[in-house]
């Protein structure tokens, strides 16, 4: 059953960390000159270790779209960048914010300092807003707002490949969009990720098949049609998804960080009608997929925030699998 227990899944906090561990990491770099070579995980420069001593912060509106409510609303982004980069094509990484798909804001990470640090070494940064609910919370409802989390995640990624394809303002590297979030945000980009076809709607939440069709297929209708959604690799922290067979080879680089005292998004539970990131790193292993569970022992949902270590692991984790230009 999608989602069962969800319901109870709506409030975000921020603090813990202590040790990690790891399932499997592969990486590799192309150089100027076509050679593949193998990363080493103390490489420093560029993407490892901040390297831009500003940033610039400026808000866009990447879509637009309606809530379960019925109010019409722009979809907004704020955009990270790094002053003074030269660089012609650069990666991205998308953030959602968590709060349980009824609350919570673009901004909240904001405090934490980690998208900053993401673009000081290099990265173009997009934090998200996207539609919360606005009705009456039960099952049928937060699935829906799910969808809409992820049709809005969508939008955003079709948003970059659509200005790289006109005016490339920003210049990015659209062969290299990560995806990623906290909690609701987490899951959010899991499915963006994951939930792909009509075919995984129909076999694995087949009651939302009727909306999907409804509402623009799997691509939704929040903006920028026309241009494709995949990513290259998937961040989840405190995340979960409705079934682990969703994983394919399509997005091959996968990253989580989860504590294994959550008890709001289980790392080893289905109780929510979701799977935690021990399924998710299980099935990518199976699948051979380049892939990292940074599992906290003794740590409950709430990890992110105050763990300067696991923000360092992840972005190490990202660099290792971003393709550096010279």
């Amino acid at each position: 059953m999608f989602l069962k227990g969800i319901i109870g899944f709506l409030i975000i906090s921020f603090f813990s960390c202590n040790a990690s561990s790891s399932l499997a990491e592969k990486s590799s770099e192309i150089t100027s000159n076509g050679e593949i070579v193998v990363i080493p995980p103390h490489k420093s420069g560029r993407y490892f270790d901040q390297v831009f001593d500003d940033i610039s912060i400026k808000t866009y509106t990447y879509g637009i779209n309606t809530t379960q409510g019925g109010k019409k609303i722009e979809l907004k982004l704020d955009l990270y960048q790094p002053i003074g980069d030269t660089l012609k094509k650069r990666p991205l990484f998308i953030f959602a914010h968590g709060g349980g798909f009824t609350q919570g804001a673009r901004d909240v990470i904001k405090p934490s300092g980690f998208l900053q640090t993401l673009t000081k070494s290099g990265y173009v940064v997009a934090s998200i807003s996207y539609r919360l609910l606005d009705v009456p919370s039960n099952m049928q409802s937060t699935s829906i707002g799910i969808l809409n989390a992820v049709e809005d995640m969508r939008a955003a990624i079709r948003y970059f490949r659509k200005d790289a394809a006109a005016n490339n303002e920003f210049k990015i590297d659209t062969d290299q969009i990560f995806i990623g979030g906290y909690s609701a945000g987490a899951i959010t980009a899991l499915h963006t990720a994951y939930l792909n076809t009509i075919e995984k709607v129909t076999t694995y939440v087949p009651f939302l098949a009727p909306y999907v069709n409804t509402h623009n297929g799997i691509e939704g209708s929040s903006g920028n049609p026309g241009y494709t959604s995949t990513v290259k690799g998937v961040i989840n922290v405190s995340g979960a998804i409705v079934n682990s067979e969703l994983l394919d080879t399509s997005t091959s680089i996968l990253y989580s960080l989860h504590g294994e005292a959550d008890k709001i998004v289980p790392i080893d539970g289905k109780w929510n009608g979701m799977e935690g990131s021990k399924f998710i790193h299980a099935k990518a292993e199976k699948l051979n997929l380049t892939h990292k569970l940074n599992a906290i022992p003794n740590k409950g949902h709430d990890i992110l925030w105050p763990c300067t270590a696991c923000r360092k692991d992840l972005q190490q984790f990202l660099a290792q699998n971003t393709t550096k230009y010279k």
